[in-house]
């Protein structure tokens, strides 16, 4: 008779099969699990390859932010981009400012991440910021940021003259040589009422205006004309030569005097009065002059001058200065006795330019910003042009009457 062993099994004997199913539960349900949390490609039967994990690096553009639209003055302006980052600061691979999915603007091979973009016109634009290798292959990329670039219609033009006064601009320059690649001639005019020194600019709105707003020296700091510009107005007489520029600075800082005064906020002025002559010479000479003017700091340290080149003591030299908010003016009369055999007359040209120093609190200049849209302080060739005008008695004219030598006539409107 056949025997029934299945009554003889106890739990114990079924306790190695029951082990069995529960590892290979655990173990599906383990492997359901990580499938869902890491979706590795031999989960799904794909072949492996070989990539670089990207979550490890994450990039995000600081600046500019989302639609943001930059209203900029003129095409010096640039618009900062910041970028922040982690874990890509250590590694060996190079970030990529991309600009409209296509054109790289900069390449950064090292933070800091920081990068001032000049436009080439307003418009709309896109960015991001790629994590690159040795081969260009993109290892991580930021969040893609639109922004919107606008210029104003701000600019600084002459005051409308008259004929008489137009046809010696002309004449002037038709006459002489300049280096028209450095901007757009200044025109400083005869005066018959000299400007009072006192570091107000009020009465300087006869004079024509020229702006300061072309950075030249450590130009990859500049970010607005908010940060550092300003307007010069000149004119002159057979005594002095006059003027006064108006300055814009968010951060005014003037702790030096005498052959110092431009390690601090201060405005330089540069003069070639034969130009003619110097026209192919690069290096200062004797018709040359360098004039560092500070407007103090407004308390201890007062308005002054100092003659960089050539080294001599200044003379009868006059300067002012005042503080309104957002920037600082300096006014200021310089006699011709300072200048090396030189008496000005109408439709001379020279060689000119202004520059502002601008140091922020810094050890030494953070930019300097330039009537001429290149400049070296060191190279003459590198300046503008000064046309002298004998226009008659502008501000007799302005009132209505008829003074010495007076043939022109003004729309400008004087400021009350």
């Amino acid at each position: 008779m056949r025997k029934n062993y299945n009554k003889y099994t106890s739990i114990l004997d079924r306790f190695p099969f029951i082990t069995v199913i529960f590892i290979i539960g655990i173990a599906i349900v383990f492997l359901l699990f990580f499938r869902t949390k890491f979706p590795f490609p031999f989960f799904s039967g794909k072949a492996a390859v070989q990539t670089q994990e990207t979550t490890a690096y994450s990039i995000l553009i600081d600046s500019p932010l989302s639609d943001q639209v930059f209203k900029l003055a003129n095409v010096n302006e640039a618009v900062p981009i910041s970028i922040k980052s982690k874990d890509s600061e250590t590694s060996d691979y190079k970030l990529k400012i991309v600009l409209n999915g296509k054109d790289t603007i900069k390449t950064f091979n090292s933070p800091p991440y920081e990068y001032n973009w000049t436009p080439d016109s307003a418009g709309d634009y896109k960015i991001v910021a790629n994590l690159v290798d040795n081969n260009d292959k993109i290892i991580a990329s930021s969040n893609e940021v639109a922004f919107s670039v606008e210029y104003t219609s701000e600019t600084v033009e002459t005051v409308s003259r008259s004929m008489d006064i137009e046809t010696k601009k002309t004449e002037a320059l038709a006459k002489s040589e300049y280096r028209s690649q450095n901007g757009t001639p200044v025109f400083s005019f005869k005066c018959y009422t000299p400007p009072v020194i006192d570091g107000k600019i009020d009465e300087w709105a006869l004079y024509d205006k020229v702006q300061i707003a072309n950075p030249t020296i450590k130009k990859e700091n500049f970010t607005s004309i908010a940060d550092c510009s300003g307007i010069i107005y000149t004119c002159w007489d057979d005594k002095n030569f006059y003027f006064a520029v108006q300055v814009t600075d968010d951060v005014y800082s003037q702790i030096y005097t005498g052959n110092q005064i431009n390690n601090g906020d201060s405005v330089t002025l540069v003069f070639d009065t034969d130009l003619s002559g110097d026209f192919n010479i690069p290096f200062y000479n004797s018709d040359d002059s360098q004039m560092d003017f500070s407007a103090g700091n407004f308390s201890a340290i007062k308005p002054s001058s100092f003659i960089y080149f050539p080294s001599k003591t200044a003379k009868g030299i006059v300067v002012k200065s005042s503080q309104p908010k957002g920037g600082y003016i300096i006014e200021a009369s310089v006699p011709w006795e300072n200048f090396v055999s030189f008496a000005p007359k109408d439709l001379d040209v020279l060689g000119f330019t202004a520059t502002i120093f601008d140091t922020d609190n810094q050890e030494s200049t953070e930019l300097a910003m330039s009537s001429s849209p290149q400049f070296d302080i060191n190279n003459t060739g590198t300046l503008g042009t000064l046309v002298f005008i004998d226009g008659g008695d502008i501000t007799a004219t302005e009132s209505g009457t008829s003074g010495s030598g007076d043939s022109a006539e003004t729309t400008a409107k004087k400021t009350k």
